[in-house]
């Protein structure tokens, strides 16, 4: 296990299949940003995956999750879910956002901003 930032671990962003982290450091440093001005700690569902895990739950072989530049955020607290999203909006880095009941996926994406809602 290797400290990523101050508050994430290689542990917890690692793939599921194979332990492999491999995310990109300036996007590790934006969400550690996010998560000191939140100010309060958040559980990662899914961080790092390698090919053959992404191939089995995305359509998107090669998509964020696969290139180290996207997590999903545990967050079933509707002002932390707000707060969240909020302060990733403020970064201007990340492009990606989707928002769930349960968790939200923040992603480097491509260079228009999007919001999804599932």
């Amino acid at each position: 296990m290797s400290k990523l930032t101050d508050n994430f671990d290689s542990k917890e962003l690692a793939c599921p299949c194979c332990n492999n982290c491999v995310m990109d450091k300036e996007f590790m440093n934006n969400l550690q940003d996010i998560r000191e001005e939140c100010g309060f700690g958040f559980r990662i569902n899914s961080g790092y995956r390698c090919k053959e895990h992404n191939s089995k739950v995305s359509k998107n072989s090669m998509g964020d999750h696969a290139r180290g530049y996207a997590v999903d955020i545990a967050c079933n607290n509707r002002y932390k879910r707000s707060l969240i999203v909020t302060c990733a909006l403020l970064t201007n880095y990340f492009k990606d956002i989707a928002i769930d009941k349960k968790f939200i996926h923040l992603g480097k994406g491509k260079t228009k901003q999007g919001i999804g809602v599932y």
